[in-house]
Parts: C-alpha cells; sequence; structure tokens
C-alpha cells in the first residue's frame, strides 16, 4: 500500500511555483538561443561582413534584446545608470542627429562626478537615418564660458576643462551647449582604468608609433601604472604595434612629440594629442567591429558586470537602457564619416602674453557656423545671441580678432 502524498506548506508550494517559472523561463531562452544561432548562421555562412549583421540580427529582434535585458539591464541600472546632467540648457535643433558628449576623466585620488579635470573631450554626432558619426574632439585648453561653480548662476572665462572640475558633468554640458549651440542632454564619463579595461576585453590594439612617441608612451606607463593599479611592459619596438590597453591610455596622454594621421597632416602638442585620442577612437570602433560574440560579452561584463569594482567607477552615464541597445546597433553598422578637433581656428599666446597655455577661438562664432555646416548641412543656422555675446567677449578681451569679422555681435548685450 503506497504512503500518502504529504501536503505541501504554501512557502514549498510558493518555491515550486518559482522553480516551474524559472525553468520555463531557462527553456525560453534556450529556444530563442537556438533559433538566433540558426539564424545568424546562415548569416555568418551567406552574406559578406557576417559578424556585423550576426550582431545587428541580435540587438534589432526583440528575442535578442530580451536576453540582453535579462542578463545585463539589473546591473545596468546598478553600475552604470547615474544620471547627474540637472539643469541642462540646450538650443532646439530639431529633429535628426543624436549628439552625446563623452569625458575622458583623468583621477588622481578616485574623483569622478567633479573636482577632476576632463583630459578628453569629445562630441559624438549621430545621423539617426543614415548611421553616420562624426566624432569631434573640443580642445581642452580652450577659451570659452562656463558656470562659476556648481549650480551657480554668474560665469567666468576659462579652459574647458576647468568646466566639469567646477561644476560636474552639468558644468561641462552646458559650456559645449552654451559655446557651440547645441542639444546634448546625454553623456559618457570614462576614467583611465575604464578605457583601459575597454581595450584590453577587446584583446588589445594595432597602433602605428614612431620612437618618439615609444619613449614617451614608456615614460606615461610609470604614472599610468600607480593611477590605475595596473600593469604592461615597456615599449621595446615602435612601427605598428600592438598595445595593451594600459600602454594605449598611456599613448592617448602623449603632447610633448608630434604626431602624423592618416592623411598625413601633422600636428603638435595638444592638438597632437586629441588627434591621437581621436585615432585611438577610430581603432576601437574597427576593432568592435571585427572581434567575435565572446570578445563583446568581455567588454559589456567589463563595463557593465564589473563596473564600481571595490568601489571605484570606471563608467558613467545617463544613457538608458533601451536607448544603449539601440545605439550598439548603430556603433557596429556606423560609418564613421569624419574625426576632427574643435575649435578650428585658434590661436596660442606666446609665453609671457595674456592667455598664455590657452587656445582661443579666432571668431567663436565662426566657428561655431562652420561646426554646424560640417555636423548637421540638411539644417539652417544662425548663431544665437549667447554665442554672438561669448564671441565678443572673448576677441575684446584677447585682443584676437578674425581676419574676416563676417558677424556683428552687436545685438548681444553688454552683461558677459
Amino acid at each position: 500500500m503506497s504512503k500518502p502524498k504529504k501536503k505541501l506548506t504554501k512557502g514549498q508550494m510558493r518555491k515550486r511555483r518559482k522553480r516551474k517559472k524559472r525553468l520555463k523561463v531557462i527553456l525560453l531562452i534556450l529556444e530563442i538561443l537556438i533559433a538566433l544561432l540558426a539564424i545568424s548562421g546562415v548569416a555568418i555562412a551567406l552574406m559578406p561582413n557576417s559578424k556585423v549583421l550576426a550582431f545587428k540580427i541580435f540587438t534589432g529582434c526583440p528575442a535578442g534584446r530580451t536576453i540582453l535585458k535579462t542578463l545585463y539591464k539589473d546591473d545596468y541600472d546598478k553600475n552604470v545608470y547615474e544620471n547627474n546632467a540637472k539643469n541642462i540648457r540646450t538650443v532646439d535643433l530639431g529633429d535628426g542627429y543624436t549628439n552625446i558628449a563623452l569625458f575622458g576623466i583623468d583621477p588622481r585620488n578616485g574623483e569622478f562626478n567633479s573636482q577632476t579635470h576632463t583630459d578628453t573631450i569629445m562630441i559624438v554626432s549621430i545621423n539617426n537615418k543614415t548611421h553616420n558619426v562624426k566624432l569631434i574632439s573640443v580642445y581642452r585648453d580652450s577659451l570659452l564660458r562656463m558656470n562659476k561653480g556648481n549650480n551657480s548662476e554668474k560665469f567666468i572665462y576659462e579652459k574647458a576643462n576647468y568646466s566639469y572640475f567646477t561644476g560636474g558633468v552639468s558644468g561641462a554640458i552646458n559650456m559645449l551647449n552654451d559655446n557651440f549651440d547645441l542639444d546634448i542632454k546625454e553623456y559618457a564619463i570614462v576614467n583611465f582604468s575604464g578605457l583601459s579595461d575597454i581595450i584590453d576585453a577587446l584583446g588589445g590594439i594595432e597602433i602605428r608609433i614612431s620612437d618618439s612617441e615609444r619613449f614617451f608612451i614608456n615614460g606615461y606607463l610609470t604614472e599610468t601604472r600607480k593611477i590605475t593599479g595596473k600593469d604592461a611592459p615597456d615599449l621595446e619596438e615602435y612601427g605598428m604595434v600592438h598595445l595593451s590597453g594600459l600602454q594605449a591610455t598611456a599613448y592617448c596622454r602623449i603632447r610633448y612629440t608630434e604626431f602624423t594621421d592618416d592623411d598625413g597632416t601633422v600636428y603638435h602638442n595638444d592638438y597632437g594629442r586629441t588627434a591621437r585620442q581621436r585615432y585611438v577612437m577610430r581603432t576601437i570602433l574597427a576593432k568592435a567591429k571585427q572581434v567575435g560574440a565572446s570578445d563583446l560579452i568581455k567588454v559589456a561584463d567589463t563595463l557593465i558586470k564589473k563596473n564600481n569594482t571595490n568601489g571605484e567607477k570606471i563608467l558613467s552615464t545617463n544613457i538608458k537602457w533601451d536607448k544603449l541597445v539601440d545605439l550598439l546597433t548603430v556603433a557596429v553598422d556606423c560609418n564613421l564619416e569624419s574625426t576632427f578637433g574643435f575649435p578650428y581656428d585658434v590661436y596660442t599666446p606666446e609665453k609671457g602674453y595674456n592667455y598664455y597655455g590657452y587656445v582661443i577661438p579666432v571668431g567663436l562664432t565662426q566657428n561655431v557656423v562652420r561646426l554646424h555646416k560640417d555636423l548637421f548641412p540638411d539644417k539652417s543656422y544662425t548663431p544665437s545671441k549667447t554665442v554672438k555675446k561669448i564671441s565678443q567677449y572673448i576677441i575684446d578681451d584677447s585682443g584676437i580678432r578674425p581676419e574676416n569679422d563676417d558677424y556683428d555681435n552687436s545685438d548681444s548685450d553688454d552683461d558677459y
């Protein structure tokens, strides 16, 4: 005679239901993965540029997005997403483009959201229809207007990288929007460790360096090792070399020797540093398009699951999860149409003169008009009173006036 079944308690019944629900979810994910692998396999077998196509299929379909959400969203919201952009001032540029600020910071004592300078200031401009991308480096020493401090309504004229130090991410974004008539609302911040980790997760990058650059990479490695707590050997070769994440980060910091770009243009000083940073960004993007799924998972694990390890953040952004997945699809499919430094026309005073060490825009208004033509060629643009006002102040205070002063700044009042 069989024993009667023991009646389950309510708690046991709840646990059993949860186990069944988890099992159903696991089975559903497995079924979706099998279907996606089959689709991706066909794509890889039949199509050129198959890795990009497979990734687009994965991130573009509801099933793939569900898997990514299940694997990463909770960690992303906990470790990465952080909206510190408050009271942002923007110009209405209409639809058609997404503009995002990228800040690379140089913390020495764990600072992240302020009280550190932005070693890198970039603007990523995406054409939402064509997925063409333009990458702009803003010279960190540019003389521009910014809020005097966090929550301050008073303005000062200082180097561009000071805006993050005194006003955090809000101050830095407002500096870009006010001076350049932009509509930036979203941002990403990465520190030295973060850049190094991204490159290592991709397996390193191939970079062309001169013997002089090799010397300075080894010099910067000494300090970069101390800042990040990571290690990498000194370089012994030059030419086309394979750089680890830490070596590439040291390369991005060089400003004491010239840099020759792919088109033969030679840059010096901080202009050379920003050109190197754009070169590295181009190389990272190209490498990301070539690597397999396992390497992309390493990048995701590094930036999302391992972020904030031991209380030290390497990445922060206010881009929401669904938007991020959309941008990932754009990143592997995009055409990096152009990269350039800004302002275009600048003057750097010699030692002993006013504003020595600054990069002075020669006619900010003219520079901004040209910027808008380059970024948004299908849109008409008239410079705002704010840009004219800032431009006139820089002209009056520095004494640096454009040869062809095509813009009358007189309709801007005297309150600078």
